[in-house]
């Protein structure tokens, strides 16, 4: 088991736009969950509301789960040098499942949110408003791994 604190300064900043780049990649899929809930459920403004969620989604999630991903390799990258037998570590595999998987959901969300914006409303609303709760349920399962380390 490896202790955070003595770990080499050289994994830092890599570490840090990681953890950055989930932090944001989190609060922004959070803000496209509620949005997105919110005009599937409120019909009278649900142009308004789908055209906040396809922005957050292009301005925060996007930008967001490329930094994550980058870093995480560029820290992984670093890692795997000092620790052996890092890629079979449960919560590395859980990571790479939910960012792996994550490419192709927010592929199905651009989509979605795109003809939802330009619909303003119906079935595109509802699921793009499913599918981005069942990312964020991911990724809080990815944060739960990433932070608890099980199978350690």
């Amino acid at each position: 088991m490896t202790i955070a604190v003595l770990r080499p300064h050289s994994w830092d900043f890599p570490l840090f736009l990681h953890v950055l780049g989930a932090t944001l990649l989190f609060g922004g899929m959070l803000t496209v969950t509620v949005v997105g809930i919110a005009a599937w459920r409120r019909r009278d403004v649900a142009g308004l509301l789908t055209g906040v969620a396809f922005r957050t989604f292009l301005i925060v999630v996007i930008p967001a789960f490329v930094l994550m991903r980058v870093a995480a390799e560029w820290i992984l990258s670093r890692e795997k040098d000092q620790i052996p037998g890092l890629d079979n570590k449960t919560w590395v595999g859980i990571g790479f499942i939910v960012s792996d998987a994550g490419v192709l959901v927010l592929i199905a969300l651009g989509i979605l949110g795109y003809f939802s914006k330009r619909r303003g409303g119906g079935f595109t609303t509802a699921a793009f408003a499913v599918l981005s709760t069942v990312y964020l349920c991911a990724l809080a399962v990815a944060w739960f791994a990433m932070s608890g380390k099980p199978g350690a």
